[in-house]
């Protein structure tokens, strides 16, 4: 079979969100109609080619840069005005996409923190408004003269794997300004891959590797047979996040976080705080502790997966029109620039991507030179091998196994030899130097005796577990499909929010900064009083609100326990201390006068 056949016979049906106004698409078109600059050294832009007049073949030959330089590729000349953004955002044909507040899901210190982020888009470099319009605009122009939906695909053969490697490419990603998300850059790459094993001579599907926001390693993939895994067929579905594209395996909408710098010793003092509440005192929930730390300290964004809008892939509406690619294809190899404009946001999230080969640094992606390592699945074994590499993996454990246990007799008789020369050598004071060189031999050959001897547990445990395993991979059973996951990754709950709670949870955030920064200039003397005054008063709305009471009312009681013991141990930190130490006394006195009487 081919490798364009293999591509086809799995190829990823992707369904996209309601609303969606990218969809992937060829690049030459894209490229023709963009125009490539460098941005020097010296941080000054250089138009090296204008707009209509570039192909892939001659962006293939811009692959060298003076030190410092970097090439971008500019798809939109200049964005809407505020007139024509509003006028294209009034249009009749605009896609809906309605969505309960993102903040109405957060606490409001991550509101607040939200606001902060805003701020910072006015110092970043960003793209500005009436971009996305732009390019939505250009790129329902160029689907006029080609419409195709295109992924582009290569097939990798390594470790016993067959690497199907799926990449589209969108010419915007507006998530910030189409749907409340993190950034808005110009064009987009995203990738998908499917790991086949042989058997038999049969090729077959063994895991499903969806690129996402934050996810590495082994989060990456779903195994074949994983129910949370929806196929239509040999097709596994991918939901694309609204304006981002991130790749998800369930349709649904999810929680983001992002921590800002300024919050981080926050998180270390009530991480420190939690630990004690709920691993010294066993209080709580650990687990619902630290989540809602992080949810406290982090900027709330949500990814919107729906899989409501266009769908795309064998048996949908729209159809795959694949183009194979490999590192013999030119403009693959060669051109390491940037593929939309490079507003050198200080954070990078405004910046566009690289090309499918390359990082943004030029440095060849992993996903591209070790499509196993990037999945986490350069340390299994094809299935196909499976239960070969078990029976051969047991025979090892097995001859290791005798061999630590002949080793064990032979060091168990020296090291009883050595003891009885230490217990012969304390019989007399003449040969104390001896004694205490052979002492400390004894010492060090017991601890490498007794180490041995663990050693042997493992391997006998090892062995059973190997053996066990290869009982249950005879008979197809691998175990649970979603084992290798630490942190599975799932759309957020649904919610219903009322009108008037997602009103206060958008204007909450800021108001509480203005008040904040207000009590700070006017009352500086007694401003923590008053911010802890304004925070509780904050909260209480937002508990009413959210028809928390009980427990808004549990955590203030908390506090001030907490904010009472500090003042006491202030005021009286000397009686404190000597209180202690009387207590301890008190304790040291009876348990020895209760050795006494024993």
């Amino acid at each position: 079979m081919s490798d364009l056949d293999l591509l086809r016979q799995y190829e990823p049906i992707v369904r996209m969100t309601q609303g969606e106004l990218f969809l992937p698409r060829a690049v030459d078109s894209y490229v023709g109609a963009s125009s490539l600059w460098e941005l020097t050294a010296e941080k000054q832009p250089v138009e090296l080619a204008p707009e209509g007049e570039l192909t892939l073949d001659q962006l293939a030959t811009y692959d060298t840069l003076p030190p410092g330089s970097l090439y971008y590729l500019r798809f939109v000349r200049e964005p809407l005005s505020p007139l024509e953004y509003q006028r294209w955002l009034a249009r009749p044909d605009r896609p809906v996409f309605k969505a309960p507040g993102r903040l109405a899901r957060v606490p409001l210190i991550s509101r607040i923190g939200d606001a902060f982020f805003n701020l910072s888009l006015l110092v970043r470099g960003t793209l500005p408004g009436g971009t996305s319009a732009a390019a939505e605009i250009k790129t329902r122009a160029l689907s006029q003269e080609d419409d195709r939906a295109v992924y582009y695909g290569r097939v990798v053969r390594a470790g016993g794997w067959i690497v199907l490697h799926y990449l589209y490419f969108y010419t915007m990603n507006n998530w910030r300004s189409g749907f409340y998300g993190v950034n808005d850059h110009e064009a987009d790459w995203e990738q998908a891959f499917i790991y086949l094993y042989e058997q038999d001579g049969v090729t077959r599907p063994m895991w499903v590797a969806y690129a996402a926001h934050d996810m590495r390693g082994d989060e990456l993939r779903r195994r074949w047979d994983d129910p949370l895994l929806v196929r239509e067929g040999d097709h596994p579905v991918i939901f694309a996040g609204a304006g981002s594209h991130g790749s998800y395996f369930e349709a649904g909408e999810y929680m983001m976080a992002i921590e800002p710098a300024f919050l981080t010793p926050v998180k270390h003092a009530l991480n420190a705080a939690r630990k004690f509440w709920t691993e010294t005192l066993r209080q709580g929930d650990p687990a619902a502790a630290a989540q809602r730390i992080e949810q406290l300290i982090s900027v709330p964004f949500v990814d919107y997966a729906r899989g409501d809008g266009v769908s795309i892939g064998p048996g949908q509406p729209r159809t795959w029109s694949p183009v194979l690619i490999d590192d013999n294809t030119a403009w693959v190899a060669h051109y390491r620039g940037l593929w939309g404009l490079d507003t050198q946001d200080r954070f990078g999230g405004e910046r566009a991507p690289s090309g499918p080969k390359f990082n943004r640094d030029g440095s060849v992606r992993m996903s591209w030179y070790d499509p196993l390592g990037w999945a986490g699945v350069d340390k299994l074994f094809p299935i196909g091998r499976l239960a070969e590499e078990v029976r051969t993996r047991i025979d090892e454990v097995t001859a290791d196994l005798r061999q630590v246990r002949d080793r064990i007799e032979t060091e168990r008789a020296l090291l009883r030899d050595i003891a009885l020369d230490v217990e012969a050598l304390k019989a007399t004071a003449y040969f104390s130097s001896l004694r205490e060189d052979r002492t400390r031999e004894l010492t060090v050959r017991q601890a490498d005796f007794q180490a041995l001897v663990r050693r042997e547990s493992e391997l006998a445990e090892t062995r059973l577990a190997l053996i066990d395993y290869w009982g249950r991979v005879q008979t197809s059973d691998y175990g649970p499909p979603d084992a290798h996951l630490r942190q599975p990754h799932h759309p957020a709950p649904p919610v219903e929010q009322h009108r008037a709670i997602e009103v206060w949870a958008a204007v909450s955030g800021a108001l509480a900064l203005m008040t904040f920064g207000y009590l700070l200039v006017t009352t500086p003397r007694h401003w923590v009083a008053w911010a802890l005054a304004v925070a509780a008063a904050f909260g209480a709305i937002d508990a009413l609100a959210r028809a928390r009471v009980a427990r808004f009312l549990l955590s203030v009681i908390i506090a001030l326990a907490v904010v009472c013991t500090i003042i006491l141990f202030i005021e009286f930190w000397q009686w404190i201390i000597i209180g202690g130490l009387i207590v301890i006394v008190l304790y040291m006195i009876r348990d020895n006068l209760r050795e006494l009487r024993a």
